[in-house]
This record gives C-alpha cells, sequence and structure tokens, in this order.
C-alpha cells in the first residue's frame, strides 16, 4: 500500500476506535501542564501545542482495547507516558543541542538549556507522581524498567560517540534500549489493564519491541532522505551531533577504504558544514545504506506483525498491524 493511503488508512482506523480517548490524552495532558509557575506555564504549552504522532499513546490504548480494557486507566497512563516521552525529547534536545523539534524552534532553542532542563525535570515528575496516584505495582515496574534501560542507552551511546566506533550491534542495542523498550512498555502496560494471560502479555511486550526497533532504525534512515518540513527537524541532525546510525554504519563497512576514511575524519570535527554533511550523505546514498536499513526495519515489522498472531483477528489487531507498516514506510 503506497505511504500516503497507509496513512489515511491508518488514521481512519485510529479515529474509529481510540479517536475519542486521544481526545481525553490531549486534554489531559493539557491539564497536567498547569502549572502556578509562569515559566513551566508557558513552556508547557508550547510543548502541547506542538502535538506529535502520539504514537506511544496510541500504542497503549490500542493494546488496552485489544485485552478488552475500556476503563479511564488507559487515558490516564496514555497521559503519563506521553509526559514521560516529551521529557526525554526535551532532554535528548538539550544533549544534542538540537535547533528543531516536530518542525518547530526546540524548547532550548527557545527557552535555554537551564530552563529546557528544569521543565524536563518537571514533567518527569508531573508523569511519576500520575503514576503513584494509579497505584498498580506491575504498571509502576514496566515503566521504571524501560526508564533504566533508556538512560543507560543515552550513556551507552555518548560512549560510543567518544570513541569513534559504534558497530551494528552498538547501535541495535542503543535504539533498542532507548527507543524500544519504552515502546514495549505501552504495549505491555495497556495489555496489563486488561485480562489476558501470561503468554499474550509477553506477546504484546514482544510486539511493542519489535514496532519501536522497526521505527527507530526507519527514522535513522529518513534523517539521510526526508523531507525536513514533514520530518520536522533539520536534515542531517544526526550527523551534525555525531551520532553513528545504521545507514552510517552500513557505509563504513561497504565503501572503499579511502572513502570510510574520509567520513571518519570528517565524524571526529566538532561542527561539519554543510557541504560536510552532503558529501556523507552522497556517499550514503551511493552504498545503498538507507536501503540497508530500510530491509531491517522490515524485518523487524514483519516479527511484530508475527507478535500478533498471539490473538484472534479483530479491528484492533488489524489497526496495530498497520501501525508496524506504517513506521517503516511512512511518507518522505
Amino acid at each position: 500500500m503506497p505511504s500516503q493511503a497507509l496513512e489515511r488508512a491508518l488514521r481512519e482506523r485510529v479515529g474509529t476506535l481510540i479517536g475519542e480517548d486521544l481526545a481525553r490524552v490531549e486534554t489531559e495532558i493539557r491539564d497536567a501542564l498547569e502549572s502556578p509557575v509562569a515559566l513551566i506555564q508557558e513552556m508547557g504549552g508550547y510543548i502541547a501545542s506542538a502535538g506529535g504522532k502520539r504514537l506511544r499513546p496510541m500504542l497503549l490504548l490500542l493494546a488496552a482495547r485489544l485485552a478488552g480494557y475500556r476503563g479511564p486507566r488507559s487515558i490516564h497512563l496514555a497521559c503519563v507516558v506521553e509526559l514521560l516521552h516529551t521529557a526525554t525529547l526535551i532532554h535528548d534536545d538539550v544533549v544534542d543541542q538540537a535547533p528543531l523539534r516536530r518542525g518547530r524552534p526546540s524548547a532550548n532553542a527557545q527557552w535555554g538549556d537551564d530552563a529546557s532542563v528544569l521543565v524536563g525535570d518537571h514533567l518527569y515528575s508531573r508523569s511519576f507522581a500520575m503514576l503513584v496516584k494509579d497505584n498498580d505495582r506491575a504498571v509502576m515496574d514496566t515503566l521504571a524498567r524501560a526508564t533504566v534501560s533508556m538512560t543507560e542507552a543515552e550513556v551507552f551511546q555518548l560512549e560510543r560517540k567518544r570513541s569513534g566506533v559504534t558497530t551494528e550491534s552498538d547501535y541495535v542495542r542503543i535504539i533498542t534500549q532507548k527507543t524500544a523498550s519504552f515502546m514495549s512498555a505501552c504495549c505491555r502496560i495497556g495489555a496489563l489493564l486488561g485480562a489476558l494471560g501470561a503468554e499474550e502479555v509477553e506477546a504484546m511486550t514482544r510486539y511493542g519491541l519489535d514496532v519501536g526497533v522497526a521505527f527507530q532504525i526507519s527514522d535513522d534512515a529518513l534523517d539521510f532522505i526526508a523531507d525536513q518540513d514533514r520530518l520536522g527537524k533539520a536534515i542531517g541532525s544526526d550527523l551534525r551531533e555525531g551520532k553513528r546510525t545504521l545507514p552510517l554504519i552500513a557505509v563504513l563497512e561497504r565503501a572503499s577504504a579511502g572513502e570510510a576514511e574520509r567520513v571518519r575524519t570528517l565524524l571526529k570535527r566538532r561542527t561539519l558544514v554543510p557541504e560536510e554533511i552532503d558529501e556523507i550523505r552522497r556517499l550514503v546514498l551511493e552504498h545503498d545504506g538507507v536501503e540497508y536499513a530500510l530491509q531491517r526495519a522490515h524485518r523487524y515489522a514483519e516479527q511484530a506483525k508475527q507478535d500478533l498472531e498471539a490473538f484472534p483477528p479483530s479491528e484492533e489487531r488489524r489497526t496495530l498491524e498497520l501501525i508496524a507498516d506504517f513506521v517503516v514506510d511512512r511518507d518522505r
């Protein structure tokens, strides 16, 4: 299915199944960002209005429905995971000195690193306060494990960046712990809300992990080829930040010795000029680094759909299958 048709089909299904729930999540997010501190209120409003795919709340809500749950806790917990996710994005942008987020100036570009770190901390604290109010030990354990995994991955990624060497195995470890573990937690929480058996909960947990890896590989590939306005961040931003993602790792293995050494030399520089970024992107495309990465992403997406075979056919299962397709076939 062409990417635009896939996106339309997914949007229609999501709107029908959980559109009202997502609207309630948006309302709860805005309420959670209210504060008597003017700067928190201002930045919170800016962050909330940025929107985004809301993929993580979507996964939690769909997993809960697949598990047979229809109560209010799924909306509350969907808000929790989105606040946590937003906090990680704010902190990531500070670390990476990213100028854009979702097509607009990032929080750190608007208000500075100090305010961004503190407001990110506030969102972490707010989400965990809401989690304590929900008071489900299994849910709290799931999110605690995921956040520990994410922070470990961030530090490991920094280690690899400073060493100048990131293997494909390192890369998969980083994105599994950093991105996929949190999506997996969202799916697991949704499954825990229903009356599923242990095997089904684990199947949903695996689905989230596989979708998360597929999503991140695809996202990293798009950094080399996507339209900047659609992607919502500066093209080549991973290169500017010195990150070695899968398309680049593949090229370093496939290119000639001279080309690979040239790329490594450029990546050691503190800053890259646009012409140098274009040079690296050209080599990535010439040596099919993007194609290789997207092939890997498709394999993870197919595995995610196989994970769902633990459940009988339903509208929720079909929608989760479409999400697995969408994360790797997004419009470039």
